[in-house]
């Protein structure tokens, strides 16, 4: 009994590892939702690839469409919405964010196009006042970030009309001659083209974009280099200076670990490719942010995959993971206790042999003290019991000898027993 309290240690402590292994590190879910912003977005778009890339890992990315980057984080925020990823601007988090969520780095910048209509070149913001300006809808990302693009500027006055219309209504407007200035985040060839050839509208050429950048959270001074709408026609035909909004996905903090760098993987995937204001590789990036990268990220940018993660199946790679860092350590917890198992292994086998001898010493101390005659034949009953315990006793060859001894230790109190009779006859 002293021997198997060595062992309850060791019980208690794969006790507490099961528990750990499936309540603390489950295996990932095969399913995961993303806030992706209006259909056929940018954001929407993204997010889709990066459904197509989790597939191939047999998980299931529910791509959720809503107004835009701040519903977004709002749905984010909401534990019952189901919502455990969103890709949001940068610049909208509130403090209480940091207690629930996590970012998985920067995945590109939009660059946010101030079209207007002037005879006169337009440099400063503070030359819209007094202006139709459409800025996007109420509650959405660009509207927010230009608002404080404007009052740092103090280019907002009484006379400044914002008028609430979605950025394609608007471009229409504005050629038409509605409104005054249009800003837009759409950055595709041939939509850039046609407002640039359009008589009367111009591009600002933000002057000031890297103060502004350095001044308004959440946004990044470009350039649109001369020609790169297009070279042979030198459109357009300077370089021109933008502010862009800084985009990210962020995540719940519950999100299993494997599934974050499953999607990190799908981000690297979709963002690695040069863009018109990033170089190759530059995204996803670890970057300056109002939100702590989870640990996972963090391994990801400065260590990249582990080594079950570059060799084995994304399944594989979570189960050895869990290996690694949950049986590894109880089995060298055990090491100390492994050492008893042999201990372990011959009170086994030699425990039943010991009790015998027990009861035989107890009867041979008898023997000697008060060999008194009523009492042979329970002395003769119990050598009886004794040496039938014996012969039906089945011990390890490498036991034999024990049992060998507890024989020979029988003939002896037999001995002892017959002796005692024959004295008192």
């Amino acid at each position: 009994m002293r021997r198997l309290v060595l062992f309850i240690p060791a019980a208690v402590l794969f006790l507490i590892a099961y528990i750990a292994y499936v309540a603390i590190d489950p295996l990932p879910p095969r399913h995961l939702t993303i806030a992706a912003g209006p259909p056929a977005s940018e954001y929407d778009g993204f997010a889709r690839e990066y459904a197509r890339i989790l597939a191939r890992h047999g998980v299931s990315l529910e791509v959720r469409n809503s107004a835009g980057a701040v519903q977004n984080l709002e749905l984010l925020r909401d534990p019952a919405s189901g919502v455990q990823a969103a890709l949001t601007s940068f610049g909208f988090t509130e403090l209480p964010d940091t207690d629930t969520l996590y970012s998985l780095g920067g995945i590109f910048d939009s660059a946010i196009y101030v079209f207007y209509r002037s005879a006169e070149p337009v440099t400063l913001f503070g030359q819209f006042r007094g202006k139709r300006i459409a800025i996007g809808m109420p509650g959405t990302a660009l509207r927010s970030l230009f608002l404080q693009i404007l009052d740092a500027t103090d280019a907002i006055d009484a006379s400044t009309q914002f008028v609430p219309m979605d950025f394609m209504p608007a471009v229409d407007a504005l050629i038409a001659g509605e409104i005054d200035v249009a800003v837009v985040p759409r950055s595709d060839v041939d939509f850039l083209q046609r407002l640039l050839q359009s008589p009367g509208i111009g591009l600002m050429n933000v002057v000031q974009a890297e103060a502004i950048s350095k001044i308004v959270p959440g946004l990044r001074h470009v350039i649109l280099w001369r020609g790169l709408i297009n070279l042979s026609r030198d459109i357009p035909d300077s370089d021109i200076d933008l502010v862009a909004s800084r985009n990210r996905v962020l995540i719940r903090k519950e999100l299993h670990p494997a599934l974050q760098y499953l999607l990190l993987e799908a981000m690297r995937e979709a963002h690695r490719a040069p863009g018109p204001f990033h170089r190759l590789g530059e995204f996803p990036a670890e970057q300056p942010n109002d939100l702590p990268l989870s640990s996972t990220a963090q391994a990801f940018y400065r260590s990249g995959p582990t080594f079950w993660q570059r060799y084995a199946s994304f399944w594989l790679s979570s189960l050895l993971d869990r290996l690694v860092f949950f049986v590894i350590p109880v089995v060298v917890a055990l090491i100390p206790v492994i050492g008893y198992a042999p201990r372990l292994y011959r009170w086994v086998y030699v425990h039943r042999i010991d009790q015998l001898h027990q009861r035989l010493g107890r009867l041979e101390r008898e023997l000697g003290q008060s060999a008194h005659e009523l009492r042979l034949s329970e002395y003769q009953k119990r050598i009886a019991e004794i040496e039938s315990a014996v012969r039906s006793l089945k011990v390890a060859r490498r036991f034999e000898v024990d049992l060998h001894r507890l024989r020979i230790h029988v003939r002896m109190v037999q001995e002892d027993l017959a002796q005692i009779e024959a004295a008192s006859g």
